[in-house]
């Protein structure tokens, strides 16, 4: 199952064009210290020791995202690799923290495609379920925060 086979009413998509190809984006999603650099939302940060990465089906995607503002604010994300394809692809199933910051049952599913433009750059889109319709653009606005400082990561080589 991936998100795909999700109701599309909880499904929410969000795109990026961005002037660098496929590879670079990829390895931007799969490499500890590129991922540690850029991810998260404006106001939070990943250190660089939370992350493991395992790119390959059945690996570890386990991270901490610490808020700038008050670092006692740290949100897991634990997930397993479903599916990859070099430059072009990565499936998640992340697990939800409950309130104790845990992992707990409900869990989401994550979709990567890194489509190769015409003009050398990648057209980056994220879909994300099942999630209730009325977190969909919030999440949204976080990933289009995380694309920001994945353009400028990127820009700077």
């Amino acid at each position: 199952m991936d998100v795909t086979d999700l109701d599309p009413a909880e499904v929410f998509s969000v795109s990026h064009d961005l002037p660098h190809p496929p590879a670079a984006v990829f390895a931007a999603f799969t490499d500890p210290d590129r991922l540690a650099a850029w991810f998260g939302p404006q106001g939070w940060s990943v250190p660089r020791e939370s992350v493991v990465l395992e790119p390959r089906p059945g690996g570890r995607r386990d991270f901490l995202m610490v808020s700038d503002a008050d670092p006692r604010q740290v949100v897991p994300v634990r997930s397993t690799c479903l599916r990859l394809e070099q430059d072009a692809l990565l499936e998640a199933r992340e697990v939800l923290p409950g309130p104790d910051g845990e992992p707990s049952g409900p869990h989401v599913l994550q979709r990567v495609e890194l489509l190769a433009t015409g003009d050398g750059g990648t057209l980056l889109v994220v879909s994300q379920g099942p999630l209730p319709a009325a977190v969909h653009e919030g999440a949204a606005a976080g990933w289009r925060s995380s694309f920001a400082r994945l353009e400028a990561l990127l820009a700077a080589g």
